[in-house]
């Protein structure tokens, strides 16, 4: 496994960094696997096969997708009215065929499986921004 990163446009502030990092398989073909879920890139999703270029310090930047593996990306973030909600929420997703990271107490980013429907995974989640217990954002979406 590999550390590739993405570089990131920042515009107010978010996202709060100007680069992002995730683990990525090695190919013999020189590609990569992306192998964790970007919690703030648009430009690739878990499991797509990726080209990298190398930066001048030898590190791995993200240049293009090679083969799409069709997943979208999905971010949560929970409101304080949400956190108890967060177990529910996930355990929701991940029975609809979904997985997820956590980068913090609150904050989540969901792969959407390309045989999950993203009408469904939409449809829940806005039930719950209707709530005011969450918002959500798109990360790259491919269904």
């Amino acid at each position: 496994m590999e550390k590739i990163f993405f570089k990131l446009i920042v515009t107010d502030d978010y996202p709060p960094v100007s680069s992002e990092s995730v683990w990525a398989e090695s190919l013999a073909s020189g590609s990569f696997i992306v192998k964790n879920i970007p919690f703030y890139s648009k430009d690739a999703c878990l499991d797509d096969e990726i080209l990298i270029k190398a930066g001048a310090d030898g590190e791995r930047y993200f240049e293009k997708v090679i083969t799409s593996s069709g997943n979208s990306t999905i971010r949560i973030i929970f409101f304080d009215a949400g956190k108890p909600h967060i177990s529910i929420v996930l355990e929701k997703l991940v029975n609809m065929g979904c997985t997820w990271e956590g980068m913090s107490e609150k904050f989540f980013s969901v792969n959407i499986p390309v045989s999950v429907s993203l009408d469904e995974v939409i449809e829940y989640l806005n039930e719950g921004e209707d709530k005011e217990l969450l918002d959500y954002e798109y990360g790259l979406l491919r269904q």
